[in-house]
């Protein structure tokens, strides 16, 4: 089974797809294409912004941050098939006897890729919650529910993708890369929730 590039897909293609009986797409790349959402969000922030007198002396830190979340749009977008296609991949295995599969010399690898997307697509959206928590002062106040509804968003987006971390962390067989992964959920949970809390004050 393969699966249509998501970038590619309309938005009601993509929500019949989750929605039906079927591997791929899944809770993964939902929360992706949410942190591609987030960084749309902070973009147009951003772009009715920029060109405001009250905001020009933060014009050039402004430009930095629409680079940050442009890219990132782009990136969530593809880390959504890539954490489609690794647990597209896991799920056949799942089909062989545990015994077995455990066995297979492409096991351990498909159960790293499988912690390893959803990893980057958490790491991502801690760059892009970092980016949104610095520009509460910094953007019209008038985009300041669109600037929340983005840290809200990336801020799921980065929850969800730890879960899919947690969920495969019994796969693995090495106890040194199962103490990693949980202090990197750890990590993340908690400074993920330091910036969603952020102060929002708007001048």
């Amino acid at each position: 089974m393969t699966h249509t590039p998501i970038a590619k897909m309309t938005v009601d293609a993509f929500v019949t797809a989750l929605a039906a009986k079927q591997p791929v797409p899944g809770g993964g790349a939902a929360a992706a294409c949410i942190l591609a959402q987030a960084s749309a969000l902070g973009s147009m922030v951003i772009a009715y912004t920029l060109g405001k007198p009250k905001f020009a002396e933060h014009q050039l830190r402004l430009e930095k941050l629409d680079l940050i979340f442009s890219s990132a749009r782009i990136d969530a977008l593809q880390l959504a098939d890539r954490d489609a296609s690794a647990y597209l991949k896991l799920n056949s295995l799942w089909k062989i006897p545990p015994a077995e599969r455990t066995a297979l010399p492409e096991w351990h690898a498909t159960v790293n890729e499988a912690i390893a997307a959803p990893s980057a697509i958490a790491d991502l959206s801690m760059a892009v919650l970092a980016a949104l928590a610095s520009m509460s002062k910094i953007t019209s106040a008038q985009l300041a529910s669109d600037l929340r509804i983005a840290q809200l968003f990336a801020h799921t987006a980065m929850e969800s993708a730890l879960l899919n971390v947690q969920v495969n962390l019994p796969q693995l067989c090495d106890t040194a890369a199962r103490t990693a992964c949980e202090a990197f959920l750890t990590s993340r949970r908690s400074e993920g929730a330091r910036l969603v809390e952020a102060p929002r004050t708007n001048p």
